[in-house]
């Protein structure tokens, strides 16, 4: 960032991985401010993306779902169970995914580092702008069913 480069963030990591549901659209976000932090330090603006499609492309399972959660909270090991083309778990169903972008959201702060309040709104903020754009989409998507879910 400082060389003036991009960086992608997926700010969901392993939870987001094994909280995924076939059908549903969740993101696990409420807690993680980490990259927005980051982006106030850096003065950068951050884009909302969200992919449409990529909760259906595997068929995924709660089995387990306990002793895989303590795993990855404890050891940072992610195991999710899905099953894809052929009930493989590497090949994705054939399921079209559309990438959508928001507008870069800046944010303000007053100091060379956000305080928590700052950083709160601007974590509600990104927060608001990823449903915003969520449901902009959703309807042309073919996800007009469907609400995100925000953990």
């Amino acid at each position: 960032l400082d060389k003036g480069h991009s960086l992608v963030v997926l700010p969901g990591g392993e939870a987001e991985q094994l909280m995924t549901e076939h059908g549903r659209e969740k993101v696990y976000l409420k807690s993680r401010k980490g990259f927005i932090k980051l982006a106030m330090r850096k003065r950068c603006p951050v884009v909302a993306v969200y992919v449409f499609g990529s909760s259906d492309m595997f068929r995924t399972s709660r089995f387990l779902y306990g002793p895989r959660y303590w795993l990855m909270k404890n050891f940072g090991v992610c195991i999710p169970l899905c099953r894809g083309l052929m009930g493989s778990p590497m090949c994705p169903l054939p399921k079209k995914t559309t990438v959508v972008f928001s507008a870069p959201i800046h944010f303000q702060m007053a100091d060379h580092s956000p305080s928590d309040k700052e950083l709160d709104v601007a974590h509600d903020k990104f927060m608001q702008e990823l449903i915003g754009l969520f449901n902009k989409h959703k309807s042309s998507c073919g996800y007009a069913d469907r609400e995100i879910e925000i953990h």
